[in-house]
């Protein structure tokens, strides 16, 4: 009988569907197919786990306080790692890093690595700053930056964040940028049209992301006013919220006269026969880390727009060359774009880049990482 193997524990608040999400699965099941005992940990229940890898959900459900329900989850991530005592805990998107900084204090023998999901400085002109939330962001980054074991960017343009300097210096960073299985994601794609308006009378513009000012939808609603001037249109935006952001964005469409041509279906747990059907897809976040949407919209070869300033955009098209980039402020250029996109004379597609974002590098660099901190 063999030597009991290490367990890792891979952490998200929850499993919905985000791109955090979605890379915690993939991280999950890879590292559980090199080898390794991999829990999928989250702090509520439900969701669509990972085959073979145990999932544990710290709560029984929500709670309408989210700053409490993050305070109850990380009381019981540390019951649950003080029992469990696994080897290494990766906090998987920068919305669980609070909850497991706090739920792994006092837990012997752990390594924590946190993969830095997203944009912590968002110093983007005209984005909004967040205030003492902003605060809040760089006061968790130098906690996590000390205490990590290893940190994991989802993308160069993240190595500028002056909290993870140290890091950088000690050894203990990596960038793991986010992948795709292309051919997997074009399976998903098959099946039925999931939406009436797809392949319909009119092009449809598609948006994935959390209702979140983040993502920027005001002002892709803006510059959908301003297309709808040109040409027939419609507008879905996929993604949910637990605050009043879906009725403050219809609010908005139907002051600007475009609410029956937008759709807010809610989330779904598969994008790629969205992504696949529509005439063109957009992201206007303020700022991203690695966009996995981009990326899978890649995948599907749909018509992209996206903000210059969603992490690392600019790479994923090749500066343009791959789909349009543009100013997240500037409503008109991104009516623009848009515009372009959905004429066939003038459109320009992924077409093969994304071969060069495959999933070989991304698994290499996991499970290097798990083996080098694993043997120390």
């Amino acid at each position: 009988m063999g030597p009991a193997r290490s367990v890792i524990c891979v952490y998200v608040h929850a499993l919905v569907a985000t791109g955090v999400v979605r890379n915690a699965r993939l991280i999950a099941a890879d590292l559980a197919g090199r080898g390794h005992s991999v829990q999928l940990v989250t702090a509520l229940p439900g969701g669509e786990a990972v085959p073979g890898v145990a999932h544990h959900a710290l709560l029984p459900q929500a709670h309408p306080s989210r700053l409490r329900e993050k305070a109850q989850a990380a009381l019981a991530l540390r019951r649950h790692l003080l029992r469990e005592r696994p080897a290494m805990l990766i906090s998987a998107g920068n919305h669980g890093h609070g909850t497991a900084w706090a739920g792994s204090r006092g837990v012997p023998g752990l390594k924590r690595v946190y993969r830095i999901s997203n944009d912590i400085m968002r110093a983007v002109p005209g984005a909004p700053s967040g205030g003492l939330k902003r605060l809040g962001r760089s006061a968790t980054a130098r906690l996590i930056a000390v205490d990590a074991a290893h940190l994991v960017l989802v993308s160069p343009t993240l190595a500028d964040t002056p909290a993870f300097v140290g890091a950088a210096r000690g050894g203990r960073l990596t960038v793991i940028a986010n992948g795709i299985d292309a051919g997997a994601a074009r399976r998903k794609a098959e099946g039925e049209n999931p939406h009436p308006w797809l392949g319909g009378d009119a092009p449809v513009l598609l948006a994935i992301g959390r209702l979140a000012p983040q993502k920027n939808f005001a002002t892709l609603l803006r510059a959908f006013a301003l297309l709808r001037r040109q040409r027939p249109a419609r507008l879905i935006i996929l993604g949910e919220s637990r605050d009043d952001a879906r009725e403050t964005l219809t609010a908005q469409a139907r002051q600007l006269g475009v609410a029956d041509d937008l759709a807010l279906p809610g989330t779904v747990d598969n994008v790629f026969p969205w992504l696949a059907r529509c005439d063109g897809f957009v992201l206007p976040s303020w700022w991203e880390g690695s966009a996995n949407v981009l990326l899978e919209a890649m995948a599907v070869d749909a018509p992209c727009v996206a903000s210059i300033s969603a992490g690392n955009a600019a790479q994923l098209l090749d500066d343009g060359r791959y789909g349009l980039l543009v100013d997240p402020a500037d409503a008109h250029a991104m009516a623009t774009a848009m515009d372009r996109q959905l004429d066939p004379a003038t459109r320009i597609r992924p077409g093969e880049r994304i071969a060069h974002f495959g999933m070989a590098s991304v698994s290499a660099g996991w499970v290097d990482l798990a083996g080098r901190l694993l043997a120390g």
